[in-house]
Order: C-alpha cells, then structure tokens, then sequence
C-alpha cells in the first residue's frame, strides 16, 4: 500500500515490545488514530526526539489493512516540539488534562477539524500563558461544545431569567444548566456555585473565537469555580474520573491534591 501523510498531535505513547512504540494522534483527516512506530525505541533519525507527547508533526503512514487495525508509521517531521509542556510541570498537567478529554470525547477514525484546530490552539497558548489552568479551561470548554455537550450558562434553567446581580446561581452537573436562587433557595447539596462574574466570563467565552479567548481574564475565584463546574460536568458525562485532574487542580490557589472534591460515583453524586 502506497505511502501516505497527515499532520497529526500526539496525545499519548506507549511501549510496545523491545523496540517499538504506540502512538495515538489527532489528525484533522482522520480523527484520533493509533499507529505503530517500528524500531522507534532505537532509531537514531527516523522518530528520534520527535515521537513525544504533545509533539505537532508531519506524519507519514500506511494504513492499516482492516478497519480496526494499527496504522504503520513510516517517518515523521516535526513541526512544532511545544518543549516547555514537558519541562514545566504545571503546563505538562494542564496538556496532560486536555489531551485526556480528547481521548475520552472522540471515537476512533471520526475527524473533526474544529477539534483539532482547537487542541493546536490550545497548545500553542499553553507554551506561552503564565497561566496555564486558564487556557486548558477555556479549551475544556469548547471541547465541550465541539462534542455536542454545550453547558448553558447565561439563564436560570428553571426561570428562564437572564443571569443578573442580587441571585446566586447553582450549576447542576448532570443537565449541564444554572438554577438561580429564587428557584433553589436551599443551595445545600455538593453541586457548584458559581458567582455572576464567573458565568458572564464562561458565557462570553462560549461566544468568542479562539483567537479572541486571551482577551478574557479570570480572578482565582473565578478560574476555581470554572475548573470545577466543567470538570464535574465531565464526570457525569463520561462516568469516570479523569486522571490528571488532582494535578491540574492543585495548583489553582495552592490547594493540596487531597483537598480536591472526591470523583463522582453513584455514592457521591453532586445534589441538586
């Protein structure tokens, strides 16, 4: 079968066997694939320093004979290394984090090229913004939106009000929608709360092209809230924690990891 290439983001490796590697990408032709690289362990200019995590590449490949099968990587260019996301802890969980909810929200061989100029913008912010936990969770957001899972942050699901000042509003994970006080006054179950300017800030993001996100500023109130709002929605979207989170987490405000909320199980699910 004749050669072929695409330009694709590593979002995880393995090992296989004594020399070779698994590699899942995202490509904006083929969606989330996996190949294998023959001899990658040991290749001294084929894939050497260019098969890494977050690595943007030009990829060449057969693929795979069946349908289920594991694309042969042939050769691949690197096109932008992202280094600092594997030298700086707090930006690797952040790429970390987001490349989980990749691999989590897409099916195999299913491409999505808003998904993928996403996941390109969003690494490209993360080896610059001093802040990292601001764009992994504005690229959270979109992601959501991108896989059909839009929250609804702009009224009162009950009431149908416009968010507004002189209500407290509460963010009920497993619809993905805001009740405001009026129609929950007793605001006592484990579900988020999320302050006026928190949602204004999410609402508008929701709005906004990517390249306009950075105009966007979070107070650390704001970003808590945030962070935990998208993420327990997440986990009543995906049923299952997701692995990086505690990391990510720990760094918003200096929290220690084991005072991040416990994931969701039919035990502990958030009340409305």
């Amino acid at each position: 079968m004749s050669l072929r290439s695409t330009s694709g983001i590593v979002l995880k490796i393995s090992g296989h066997g004594e020399a070779d590697k698994l590699v899942t990408f995202y490509c904006p032709d083929l969606g989330k694939v996996t190949g294998i690289a023959k001899g990658a362990k040991k290749s001294k200019r084929r894939f050497v320093n260019k098969l890494e995590e977050f690595s943007h590449l030009h990829i060449f490949y057969r693929p795979p004979r069946g349908s289920s099968g594991l694309f042969l990587l042939s050769e691949a260019d690197l096109l932008t290394a992202h280094l600092s996301l594997r030298t700086n802890f707090q930006r690797y969980a952040a790429a970390m984090y987001l490349c989980e909810l990749v691999l989590r929200f897409t099916h195999d061989n299913d491409p999505d090229p808003r998904l993928y100029a996403l996941l390109k913008w969003a690494l490209s912010a993360l080896d610059h913004e001093k802040t990292p936990q601001k764009t992994v969770t504005l690229a959270h957001l979109h992601l959501l939106d991108t896989a059909g899972y839009r929250p609804e942050f702009n009224r009162c699901h009950s009431c149908r009000q416009v968010v507004g000042s002189g209500h407290t509003y509460m963010f009920l994970p497993e619809t993905g929608a805001l009740l405001c006080s009026s129609c929950c006054p007793r605001q006592e179950g484990r579900s988020p709360c999320l302050s006026v300017q928190t949602l204004r800030l999410l609402a508008n993001a929701q709005l906004f092209d990517l390249d306009r996100l950075h105009r966007l500023q979070f107070t650390q109130q704001s970003l808590s809230e945030a962070m935990d709002a998208l993420h327990y929605f997440t986990l009543h979207l995906l049923q299952q924690d997701v692995h990086s989170w505690k990391i990510l987490r720990s760094f918003v405000a200096g929290r220690n990891p084991s005072q991040i909320p416990r994931p969701i199980t039919k035990s502990n699910l958030p009340l409305a």
